[in-house]
């Protein structure tokens, strides 16, 4: 994908859900200022990350770049995952400290199988957020 025309020429193989578009100016949009609203972009095939013949792991890079723009710049946002999941579908997902992935009934849940890397401005205790500006995984 040439980074000059962002996601435009990505349309064919998405699968948009919620307030997730992709703009005429090839941005991603994943919410917009509707509150509490969660947004999910998956790619639409599914990607082997491991070999059937010898059952070894590929590896695999990315690069992008993001705004979080929060309604209220000292509070931050609540920020966005990059996502691999087994399904597109996230039953049950909740916006704000959830990203739109899990609800509180996940936490703990053998049965889940996601992994995903948080990008997030603001310090949720309850998770035990190291800071207001993190990135976990």
């Amino acid at each position: 994908m040439n980074s000059s025309h962002g996601f435009d020429r990505a349309k064919s193989n998405m699968s948009l859900y919620d307030g997730a578009e992709i703009e005429n100016n090839g941005i991603l949009r994943l919410t917009n200022n509707t509150l509490r609203l969660k947004g999910h972009a998956f790619y639409s095939n599914p990607v082997q990350f491991k070999s059937s013949s010898n059952g070894k792991a590929f590896s695999f890079s990315t690069a992008f770049a993001f705004a979080i723009v929060a309604e209220y710049p000292k509070l931050g946002g609540h920020g966005f995952a990059f996502t691999i999941s087994t399904s597109k579908e996230l039953p049950g997902s909740l916006p704000s400290q959830y990203l739109g992935l899990l609800n509180a009934s996940d936490i703990g849940n053998l049965s889940n199988h996601i992994f995903a890397v948080e990008f997030d401005t603001v310090q949720d205790f309850e998770f035990g957020d190291i800071n207001d500006n993190h990135v976990e995984w």
